[in-house]
């Protein structure tokens, strides 16, 4: 059985689509998806994490949103927020589901936030985009069972 990750954020436009593509590229044997709070399923990418990406490797052009109403959590092994109150409204919203913030789970950081770069500046989005890859590279660190590309 395939293990299943989502990645969520306010509103699936920038942190968790970054994750998520970061993650995918990161990774073999995992389903990898993200979802936010906020906007309605098919929105498309903030424009600056798609440029972000682009720079290094990774294709988020033709990404479209999905609301946390449209996820099966019932089916999903493990949550990564991009904030403490992201995890708290998903384990509000679903108590059974295994949800922590992507730095808790790294295990190597005090503040498990990772700030929202929308409407700020592309450096801003430079620097998420560097805080989200960090994190996950000390998740699969301790995960030494996942399948690394």
């Amino acid at each position: 059985m395939i293990m299943k990750i989502v990645f969520l954020c306010s509103g699936n436009t920038s942190r968790s689509p970054m994750a998520e593509g970061i993650f995918k590229k990161m990774v073999n044997g995992i389903a990898v998806s993200s979802a936010g709070f906020l906007l309605e399923s098919g929105e498309k990418a903030d424009e600056y994490t798609i440029l972000v990406c682009r720079k290094h490797g990774i294709d988020l052009s033709n990404f479209k949103t999905t609301n946390v109403c449209d996820i099966d959590f019932e089916s999903v092994d493990l949550v990564l927020t991009a904030t403490a109150s992201n995890r708290y409204k998903i384990r509000k919203l679903y108590p059974n589901v295994n949800a922590y913030t992507i730095k808790e789970y790294s295990g190597a950081y005090d503040d498990l936030d990772i700030k929202d770069p929308s409407s700020e500046s592309l450096g801003d989005y430079v620097v998420c985009y560097f805080e989200i890859k960090e994190a996950l590279e000390k998740i699969l660190e301790i995960h030494k069972e996942w399948e690394i590309k």
